[in-house]
């Protein structure tokens, strides 16, 4: 059959060769499985992405019969590529035409960039062993076999022979295409080394299946899975072995890299813009049943799970007692609550060497946003490993995979989790030795605005008596949703609204819609009752120039980026919470950009009986003091009566309409007062400050001068001297 042929022209080399061999698969009549095989085969239409499928495949066949090692490994980088469109007759020509991301997302199929893929395979084998042994190596989810491909180069580099360098790796994936690709570049590189190759003979070390689920010594299969230890007996069913607690594997890798699929396994329509995956629901809560039945993953089975926790997890447990991993995970790994068990217990083993947070200058991977974060998690030992409680190496905010940490590295102990966040044992995020000493120094001096148990998560210290009040959904709360203004209806106020102790200081001051006022009655309950709300913008970043954002609100509906928090002496923790003080001690606890509750509770904040004791700078109490300064602070509107009101009884009169130049000098002076009822010295203070640097630069841009810093401790002196 005589086709034309169009190709993608953002794609590169390898698109015509899929090209080509789509032609040829399309040319052959294709046989229906039929229930008799007396039937005549019919042809019928070929399925797109089982078209491209096995143009791919048919490709890198082609390729390796002309010799063609170079395209080989082409067709393996680029597959995460060409899973972003499918063969398709368009005007009488057979070009690729573009599908979107949702195949490529649902096979995780993101290739390690080469940068990423050469760092993490020299992190992970750093050296060769004393005895002169080669390491076995494994990824548990090699796609088309980049991290299994930069490691090979790295034994190369060390001095291994490509006769040894065959036997060490192993790989796993559950796309048997990638599988398929990932066994003919390993062989083309080796080939290339010296040592021909057939993809053959990499059958049994580079399979095909789901690396989560499968049976182990100690557990049934709760699924169709890879069950390790028959796939790599040599590996992990060694004789006299220690078996490693939870599978009962005997033995252990000595490498292992992975950058494991990121996905969600509860399917969201919004997370895939609303196009969904054909069985892709099935699948994913299949996955997850699975891995929450199966016992495997006791860290990190359970919740709303995201694939890569499960594959950490795995990553250790496949470790032997000496081994070591180099893992590239979302950011998220060091500061979400989903990942606390996991974090913790590596902690407590030892086995978290470094933890390197990246903060990238744009994407890393095709598709995938600039803002998402990533870590470099570096373990040493597994389960097995004795080494006992350590301290690993953490190092925020770096601008790529190889930057020295340098001044930005600092000790976590084990024990630190508990002390900084007691709730969550969730990783703080310091970005210097010197935050770590000053953070830690105002957590043993200051409680957290609420503290739980640990085991139960029930309050066990709550000076504020804190109510943390989550508003109205907007997606499973739009039904009570108006697109206009009417009789019975409030406003729906958003983050974007809002600014610090402002509630129309956003970038828009036009709600997009109107919700029932018995609606909002019946949500926020007795918090209507006292006239008037608080919340702040939970969507922020470090890098903003202010992270945490309180305001107080008119008693409206409000959206759920506006968290709405409530206390007894609410005025009094609104001041607090607005400073520069508690907002620096906040970014210690946060990545990525939802400012939950976990943890806003987790910010050492002073308690209400500091406030409680007589001034030193003026009359009264400094509970008198602070709200003094916070009526001055915020930014007054007739919608703010309620607020109005409390202030006036408790003895503070509002000042609307104050020159901007007053207010900006009430908020400095709150600033100074809580650096100094936090403990901070005027060295810290000035640390503090100068990690906001997007204000400095805010602020030198629109001024010539970083005139918050000056406030703040012109005010900081004139209170220290009292």
């Amino acid at each position: 059959m005589n086709r034309r042929v169009r190709v993608a022209p953002e794609l590169t080399g390898q698109a015509g060769l899929v090209l080509a061999a789509a032609v040829e698969i399309a040319a052959e009549p294709i046989a229906q499985t039929t229930d008799s095989a007396a039937e005549e085969p019919q042809d019928q239409e070929l399925d797109p992405q089982l078209w491209r499928d096995q143009a791919v495949l048919r490709a890198a066949e082609k390729a390796w019969a002309a010799g063609d090692m170079v395209t080989v490994g082409a067709l393996a980088t680029g597959y995460d590529a060409l899973l972003l469109y499918v063969p398709a007759e368009i005007g009488g020509a057979l070009a690729l035409q573009p599908i979107g991301n949702a195949e490529r997302r649902h096979r995780g199929a993101f290739s390690t960039p080469a940068v990423y893929a050469d760092s993490l395979a020299r992190r992970a084998i750093p050296e060769l062993p004393a005895d002169g042994s080669v390491p076995t190596v494994v990824d548990p989810a090699c796609g088309a076999g980049n991290l299994l491909r930069a490691a090979l180069a790295r034994l190369l580099s060390l001095g291994v022979p490509p006769e040894q360098a065959i036997w060490a790796l192993h790989g796993v994936d559950a796309d048997p295409v990638a599988a398929s690709l990932a066994r003919s570049a390993l062989a083309a590189d080796l080939s290339l080394a010296g040592r021909p190759t057939e993809p053959a003979e990499l059958e049994n070390r580079i399979v095909a299946g789901d690396g989560l689920s499968g049976a182990s010594p100690n557990q049934a299969a709760a699924g169709a899975g890879l069950n390790w230890h028959e796939a790599f007996p040599a590996v992990l069913d060694v004789e006299g072995a220690e078996p490693e607690p939870v599978t009962g594997w005997r033995g252990g890798f000595d490498v292992v890299v992975a950058n494991p699929p990121w996905e969600r396994l509860k399917v969201h329509a919004r997370d895939w813009g609303g196009a969904i995956p054909v069985g892709l629901r099935d699948h994913r809560a299949g996955t997850a049943r699975a891995l929450r039945d199966a016992g495997r993953h006791p860290l990190t089975g359970a919740g709303e799970l995201n694939a890569y926790l499960p594959f950490v997890e795995t990553c250790w447990r496949l470790l032997s007692p000496q081994g070591r991993a180099a893992l590239l995970v979302p950011a998220g790994i060091a500061s979400d609550r989903s990942a606390a068990r996991l974090l913790e217990a590596l902690c407590n083993a030892g086995s978290l060497s470094r933890l390197h947070l990246i903060e990238p200058r744009g994407p890393i991977f095709a598709g995938v946003s600039g803002r998402v974060g990533v870590a470099f998690v570096e373990l040493h030992g597994g389960p097995t490993s004795s080494r006992g409680p350590a301290s690993a190496e953490v190092a925020v905010g770096l601008a790529g995979p190889d930057q020295p940490p340098g001044e930005r590295a600092w000790q976590l102990p084990a024990h630190l989790l508990r002390v900084l966040n007691p709730n969550t044992a969730t990783a703080p995020l310091f970005a210097s030795a010197t935050d770590a000493t000053i953070v830690t120094e105002a957590h043993r001096r200051t409680p957290v605005l609420l503290r739980r148990e640990p085991s139960t998560g029930v309050p066990s210290s709550d000076p504020w008596q804190l109510r943390l009040v989550t508003p109205l959904h907007m997606t499973r709360d739009a039904r009570h949703f108006r697109s206009a203004p009417g009789e019975g209806l409030v406003p729906l106020w958003e983050a974007k609204h809002c600014a610090m102790l402002d509630p129309n200081g956003g970038t828009t001051t036009a709600p997009r819609y109107w919700v029932p006022m018995e609606v909002v009655q019946e949500r926020y309950g007795d918090l209507c009752q006292r006239g008037w709300l608080a919340g702040y913008r939970n969507v922020s970043t470090t890098v903003a120039p202010r992270t945490l954002l309180p305001t107080p609100l008119p008693v409206v509906a409000v959206g759920n980026s506006l968290p709405l928090i409530s206390a007894e002496r609410l005025p009094l923790l609104l001041a607090a919470m607005s400073t520069l003080p508690v907002d620096y001690l906040l970014r210690q606890k946060h990545a990525g950009a939802n400012v939950n509750f976990f943890k806003l509770e987790q910010v050492p904040v002073p308690p209400p009986e500091a406030y409680d004791r007589p001034s030193p700078w003026g009359e009264g109490t400094i509970n008198d003091w602070v709200l003094e300064r916070f009526a001055r602070s915020v930014v007054w509107s007739d919608d703010l009566a309620g607020l109005a009101a409390e202030l006036r009884t408790a003895g503070v009169e509002p000042v609307p309409d104050l020159p901007s130049e007053e207010v900006v000098a009430a908020r400095a002076e709150l600033d100074a007062a809580h650096a100094i009822l936090l403990g901070f010295d005027r060295v810290e203070l000035v640390h503090l400050m100068g990690t906001f640097t997007a204000l400095r630069r805010q602020e030198e841009l629109r001024h010539g001068a970083w005139l918050s810093a000056e406030r703040v401790l012109r005010s900081y002196d004139r209170l220290k001297a009292v």
